[in-house]
C-alpha cells in the first residue's frame, strides 16, 4: 500500500523546509534507513531517512521548492503500484479561455477576503511595500496568512503569475532588429545560489526592507577586560574563555536592565522577552550561521563559554540541530578577529538589535588627568530597530556595555 512521505518537523520553531537534494530517484528501491532527500531549514542541511521500505514511486516536491511541515514531497509503494498521476496540461486555447474567465471571479473572490468591511487591505508591511516595488494590486492578491491576511509570498506569487499571463499573449511582431555586434567572449563564472546563500539573501533583505536601522558606535578601554581574561584562563586550565564569551555575559546582563532591546515586534504590539538568549554569529565558507546560546543571563561566565565553544563546533561539522539556532533574542557578531574597527551589523529579525564587536587596537588616550597613556581600544556598533527603541535607551544600553568592559566589576553593582 502506498505510503505518502510527508516535510518533517526537525525543531520546535521550524515551519518550512526547502527541498535540496533528493538522494533516490522514481523507480529506486527504498530500505528503512536509507537517505531519502536533503532538505535545508534556517541554513541547516539534513538528511531525512525513509521510515518505510518499497520503491519510490513520485516526487512531489521538486529540488529548491519551499515545503509547509507535514506537506507532501513524495510517495513511496510497492513496485508497480499505481498512485494518482498529475494532471495533464490543458491545451493552449483553453487555458487561454480559463484564464480569462478565472481572472474576473478570482479577483472579486480575492477583494471579498483581503479586504476588511472598512475597504482597508489585510497585508504585512513587508507584502505592501514589495507590492508598491512590483506594481502589484493588493486588491487582486489572495492572501495565505491568518484571517486571509496577505502576506510577501502572495505578493511574490501574483506578480509571478500575472509576467506568465503577460508572456502568454499573442507576440506583436516588430520590425527585424539589426544584427547584433560581434561581443568579446565572456570569461565570468556563473555560480548558482546554494541553499545558505539564498535563506541569507531572502533574510538580509527582508531585514533591511522591514526593520528602520539605526547605528551607533562607541570607542572602549578594555584594559580591565584584558586583564579579567587573563586572569580567568590562568585559573581555568580546563576552559579558554574568549571575548566573546565574556561580551555574551555582559550583554545577557544588561538586557535584564534594558528590556526592549530584549524585544521584538509585530504589526500591532511589542513582545518584551522573558528569556535572554544571546545568538553568536560564526563565519563559514558559504556564509554565517547564528547558534544560540540559551539562558545566557541565568548562566555563569564558565557554563556560557563550554555552551558557546560547543555551539560554534557544530555550527562548523554542520551538526547543529534547529532548535540550537531558534529563539535568540539578542545577537552578537564579532569581527575583531579580521583587524575590522567598527561596521553596521544587519538585524537578525525579529530581534530588536545586534552587536557589532571590532578589534582590539593599542592606542594613545588622555586619561583622567589629561596624562597621554597606552590604552587598548575596542569600537563597538550597536544596530536597533527603531520601531521598537528609541535611540536614547539604545544609547544607555550600549553604555552600560562600555561600563562593563572598561571595568567588569560594574556588572556586579
Amino acid at each position: 500500500m502506498a505510503k505518502e512521505i510527508i516535510m518533517p518537523q526537525l525543531g520546535l520553531t521550524m515551519e518550512e523546509g526547502t527541498i535540496a537534494r533528493w538522494v533516490k530517484q522514481v523507480g529506486d528501491k527504498v530500505a528503512v534507513g536509507d537517505v531519502l532527500v536533503e532538505i535545508t531549514t534556517d541554513k541547516l542541511s539534513s538528511e531525512i531517512e525513509s521510515e518505510v521500505e518499497g520503491v519510490l514511486l513520485k516526487i512531489v516536491a521538486q529540488e529548491g521548492e519551499d515545503i509547509p511541515v507535514k506537506g507532501l514531497i513524495a510517495i513511496i509503494g510497492e513496485e508497480g503500484e499505481q498512485v494518482d498521476a498529475p494532471a495533464a496540461p490543458e491545451a493552449p486555447a483553453a487555458k487561454e479561455e480559463a484564464v480569462q474567465e478565472a481572472a474576473p471571479k478570482a479577483a472579486a473572490a480575492v477583494s471579498q477576503a483581503a479586504i476588511t468591511e472598512g475597504g482597508r487591505v489585510k497585508a504585512s508591511p513587508l507584502a505592501k511595500k514589495i507590492a508598491a516595488e512590483l506594481g502589484v494590486d493588493l486588491a487582486t492578491v489572495a492572501g495565505s496568512g491568518p484571517n486571509g491576511r496577505i502576506v510577501q509570498k502572495d505578493v511574490l506569487s501574483a506578480e509571478t503569475k500575472t509576467a506568465q499571463v503577460q508572456a502568454a499573449a499573442p507576440e506583436v511582431k516588430s520590425a527585424p532588429a539589426p544584427a547584433p555586434v560581434q561581443a568579446a567572449v565572456s570569461k565570468d563564472v556563473v555560480k548558482p545560489l546554494t541553499n545558505m546563500r539564498k535563506v541569507i539573501a531572502k533574510r538580509m533583505q527582508q531585514s533591511k526592507n522591514t526593520a528602520p536601522h539605526v547605528t551607533l558606535t562607541t570607542e572602549v578601554n578594555v584594559d580591565k577586560t584584558i586583564a579579567l581574561r587573563s586572569k580567568l584562563n590562568a585559573k581555568n586550565a580546563d576552559v579558554r574563555f574568549s571575548y566573546t564569551d565574556i561580551l555574551v555575559k555582559m550583554c545577557a546582563t544588561a538586557l535584564r536592565n534594558y528590556p526592549k532591546l530584549n524585544a521584538s515586534i509585530t504589526e500591532d504590539s511589542m513582545i518584551l522577552h522573558d528569556k535572554v538568549n544571546i545568538g553568536v554569529a560564526v563565519a563559514l565558507e558559504d556564509g554565517l550561521i547564528v547558534p544560540v546560546v540559551k539562558d545566557a543571563d541565568r548562566k555563569g561566565l564558565k557554563a556560557i563559554t563550554k555552551e558557546a565553544k560547543d555551539l560554534i563546533n557544530k555550527a562548523r561539522t554542520n551538526t547543529l540541530s534547529p532548535d540550537e539556532m531558534a529563539g535568540a533574542t539578542f545577537t552578537i557578531s564579532n569581527l575583531g578577529s579580521y583587524d575590522i574597527d567598527g561596521f553596521t551589523p544587519v538585524i537578525n529579525l525579529p530581534e530588536a538589535a545586534i552587536l557589532g564587536v571590532g578589534r582590539i587596537v593599542k592606542k594613545p588616550i588622555v586619561n583622567e588627568n589629561d596624562e597621554i597613556v597606552p590604552a587598548s581600544m575596542m569600537v563597538l556598533s550597536l544596530s536597533f530597530d527603531h520601531r521598537v527603541v528609541d535611540g536614547a535607551q539604545a544609547a544607555e544600553f550600549l553604555k552600560a556595555i562600555k561600563g562593563y568592559l572598561e571595568d567588569p566589576d560594574n556588572m556586579y553593582v
